[in-house]
């Protein structure tokens, strides 16, 4: 019907797309027969903008919204500058062309969502600008072969690309950087509303600050060029040169999503492997405008995936010591699966000692004492207690001018005991928390504990 790459978008993927066009003016450069563009109108979008190459396709769209034109990639910047958002589903063929024209002529301050064959992110050295588009100013993604169950359906893997063209113009506009009062629901949760606001006022205050730093650096620009000096540039940080308000603002922006993470101060909770997840999360998110919308969006996301955050914590915890150990396997008659062991209630540590000048042992660099901490922070989230109030493995080693070795010693959760060959021994003082923490990974396994084994 109509040409070979039309393809109506279903709504679940359009939904997929993560779409925020409330009070916005938002432009569909290939809008067919205005599947995105009704859902634009529907969900709040306070006019929809169109361009659409076939004539019988047009007649459809002008009922819906304004019609621009035929061909998106004749259009020039005055044409869509009222933009605030372009979302699209361009011909697969061509959408590298698409998107980088999008951007092009994008207003500044404009974000732009695209679909695409998940190829054409792949194959970067074929897609050069594309590529470097999303390397600076966004981020992608793989949708899968969500068409599937469109109207015309394509077994394509379906690429989603993010990109936020940077406001650049001397009077920089902050307009959506802030929420109103009333849209918080009670100001409290993971961060407070006046520590967010206060926060993206810093972010505010210094890009306009920099403004007029950059005024002074072009008039001392000016003095210097006939001697030979022709360019200023700043140092943030250790030597990252910042020569623009761009630059400024990315590395402002950067810096200050990490601390908005580091502040959530995650690390206490996951363990070292989902944290590692977390600081790709966090990556990416350093894409995103830094506004009070965003950051709490941010914080639904994690608050959401909370709980899936703790399985996983969890199981890795507990993998790590019996994946590959038998002996620190508990063995649950007639539980025969290969998901997973339970914590026996003695278990060993390979390399996590060595001998010290003073002769007791003392904690090896690079043990696997990350192991440890990451079964202990679990055990705190199991049984509500506040992981700052464990001591560090480490102090514990410190306090006792390192451990004699083949000696029981007290801590925390354990008692440990250490030997020459670098090993640790570790047995639960208490069989009510060695019951809980298995319990909780019986369950999310699909075995449920037995209650003989709580004494």
């Amino acid at each position: 019907m109509f040409h070979k790459e039309f393809f109506p978008t279903p709504v679940s993927v359009i939904q997929s797309m993560q779409i925020d066009c409330t009070g916005k003016k938002v432009l569909e450069p290939s809008a067919g027969k205005g599947d995105i563009v009704k859902y634009l109108l529907k969900n709040g979008a306070s006019d929809v903008f169109a361009y659409e190459i076939n004539k019988d396709l047009q007649k459809i769209v002008q009922t819906q919204c304004t019609l621009l034109g035929a061909d998106f990639l004749e259009s020039k910047p005055e044409d869509v500058s009222h933009c605030d958002l372009i979302v699209m589903n361009p011909p697969f063929s061509n959408a590298d062309k698409h998107i980088e024209h999008a951007f092009e002529i994008a207003a500044d301050g404009c974000e732009i969502i695209s679909l695409c064959n998940y190829e054409t992110i792949e194959k970067s050295m074929r897609h050069r600008k594309l590529s470097v588009l999303i390397r600076d100013y966004g981020i992608s993604q793989s949708l899968g072969n969500c068409f599937d169950v469109a109207e015309r359906k394509t077994g394509v893997e379906v690429g989603l690309i993010r990109l936020f063209k940077p406001n650049n113009s001397k009077e920089a506009n902050f307009e959506g950087f802030f929420m109103e009062e009333d849209e918080d629901i009670d100001g409290e949760g993971i961060a407070k509303y006046n520590e967010v606001k206060a926060l993206v006022n810093r972010y505010v205050g210094a890009i306009k600050a920099f403004e007029k730093l950059e005024a002074m650096k072009s008039e001392v620009e000016q003095y210097l060029k006939p001697i030979g000096i022709n360019e200023i540039t700043f140092n943030i940080g250790y030597d990252n040169k910042i020569s623009s308000k761009e630059q400024f603002s990315k590395d402002l922006q950067k810096r200050s999503w990490s601390y908005i993470f580091s502040k959530m101060n995650m690390s206490k909770y996951v363990t070292s492997g989902v944290m590692k997840d977390i600081n790709s999360f966090v990556e990416t998110q350093q894409k995103y405008p830094f506004t009070m919308k965003n950051i709490y969006k941010m914080f639904e996301i994690i608050v959401g995936t909370r709980q899936e955050t703790y399985n996983r914590a969890l199981e890795e915890a507990i993998d790590n010591f019996t994946m590959h150990t038998k002996e620190n396997r508990f063995g649950v008659e007639g539980w025969k699966t290969n998901s997973g062991y339970m914590l026996n209630q003695k278990f060993i540590i390979n390399w996590m000692v060595e001998q010290s000048y003073q002769g007791n042992l003392s904690l090896r660099f690079g043990s696997n004492e990350s192991r440890l901490s990451d079964l202990i922070k679990v055990m705190c989230n199991i049984l509500g207690l506040n992981f700052d109030s464990i001591k560090p493995l480490r102090n514990f080693f410190n306090d006792n001018k390192g451990l004699e070795r083949g000696r029981w010693y007290d801590w925390e959760f354990f008692e440990i005991k250490v030997f020459l060959k670098g090993t640790m021994h570790l047995k639960f003082k208490n069989d009510k928390d060695w019951y809980q923490l298995n319990k909780a990974y019986g369950e999310l396994k699909g075995f449920v504990l037995h209650d003989n084994y709580k004494n």
